[in-house]
């Protein structure tokens, strides 16, 4: 218990003092919560202990961390008037990475639909701070954020489709419950639709005691979490589809009130990008010239194939030059989903050290490049019209 209580001394300083430091550089916390949990774990360190206790704060952080992703879906921000275009913007930025993807694998040994599915993700937690920060016209920023929106949980269903070929688990029962998974994603669409939301409030929510929604809210990530593990596919699935069923029935002024995530980016998703950072071991990397010359390749691959790839097909449906160029470059950044990926692949020994620290080192680039620079383009392009 010793390692492990001095362990969490560090983790927890780390918590409180990063978010400011963060602040401060102006990159994302996420990103200096993964750069801490590297500087205390195996690549430097290493005081990070086995233990169940960490074993079951990282889970859960992953399955709290699809959850909110899963809140920050807005379904009524899809509007069908624009779809032609979103899904041309969308199907570029998960084409395109995926195909370079897949010929990319068979130089650096990994399994190519796996490969080309962590290349295909996108991060809308990061994508959806910018577009809060910029004046766009209201038309663009929607193409933008259903874009994005689309090509996340498309690359997500990927992911699930992939993992569970590589478990030797695609049956015909995974047909059954590719359909039971996509019932349930309809679930909170539905309620939409039919404007429930206001039974909901009326009943559960008319006397609080107790802080009732966060009591809903993680019946409903377990419940979900559980029936998306029994049908085969990983517990990030349920999290994720309970993430657009909670944003659904709770009251508009809980959601305002930013209860679910601020407990959640407080506690257990600062512990998830933590101890996911200190199982990177970046010595192999950078010792050998061939390792090198992977993670060049990866990261040029990576970053060049969505921004040229959704800058082309934004050209061609009628943005301009740097607004194109801005866009492609939203969707290159990349940190939730590709993180979870590998995680759970390098978890199933998928991948090996090496290419895991590759990966991320990939999102952290990503992250902290893209946005910037994707918001210095559209400055550029308002100084200059």
């Amino acid at each position: 218990m010793d390692s492990l209580a001095l362990t969490l001394v560090v983790v927890f300083a780390g918590v409180v003092l990063l978010p400011p430091l963060a602040a401060m550089l102006r990159i994302p916390v996420i990103v200096l919560e993964l750069l801490f949990g590297i500087a205390i774990g195996r690549s430097s360190f290493n005081i990070i202990p086995d233990s169940p206790i960490i074993d079951f704060f990282s889970a859960f952080g992953l399955t709290y961390l699809m959850f909110l992703a899963g809140m920050e879906m807005d379904l009524g921000k899809i509007h069908w008037a624009i779809m032609k275009k979103v899904l041309a913007i969308a199907l570029a930025s998960l084409i395109v990475p995926f195909v370079c993807g897949v010929t990319l694998s068979y130089w650096v040994s990994m399994n190519p639909f796996l490969l080309g599915t962590i290349l295909s993700t996108t991060s809308l937690g990061l994508v959806l701070p910018v577009l809060k920060d910029l004046r766009l016209p209201r038309r663009r920023a929607q193409m933008l954020l259903v874009s994005v929106i689309i090509v996340d949980i498309a690359s997500m269903f990927i992911l699930a489709f992939v993992l569970a070929a590589l478990q030797g688990t695609l049956e015909v029962r995974f047909i059954y419950s590719v359909l039971a998974i996509f019932v349930l994603f309809l679930v909170p669409w539905f309620i939409k639709k039919q404007k429930l939301r206001r039974k909901f409030t009326t009943k559960l929510w008319k006397k609080q005691y107790f802080e009732m929604e966060m009591r809903v809210a993680f019946a409903v990530i377990f419940l979900l979490g559980a029936i998306s593990f029994k049908l085969g596919f990983h517990s990030i699935i349920g999290a994720f589809i309970a993430g657009l069923l909670v944003s659904e029935i709770l009251p508009k002024a809980v959601l305002q009130e930013e209860k679910l995530q601020s407990f959640g980016y407080s506690f257990f998703i600062p512990l998830f990008f933590i101890f996911i950072g200190a199982k990177v071991n970046l010595g192999p990397v950078f010792s050998s010239l061939n390792n090198l010359v992977i993670l060049f390749a990866i990261v040029a691959i990576g970053i060049l194939s969505k921004a040229l790839s959704v800058t082309i097909a934004c050209r061609l449906s009628g943005f301009k030059v740097k607004q194109s160029l801005a866009f492609g470059l939203f969707h290159t950044a990349r940190l939730s989903l590709i993180i979870a990926a590998i995680d759970i692949s390098l978890e199933l020994e998928l991948i090996d050290d090496n290419l895991f620290a590759t990966f991320i080192i990939l999102a952290v680039i990503s992250a902290v490049l893209a946005p910037s620079l994707g918001k210095y383009v559209l400055a550029r392009n308002n100084q200059h019209p």
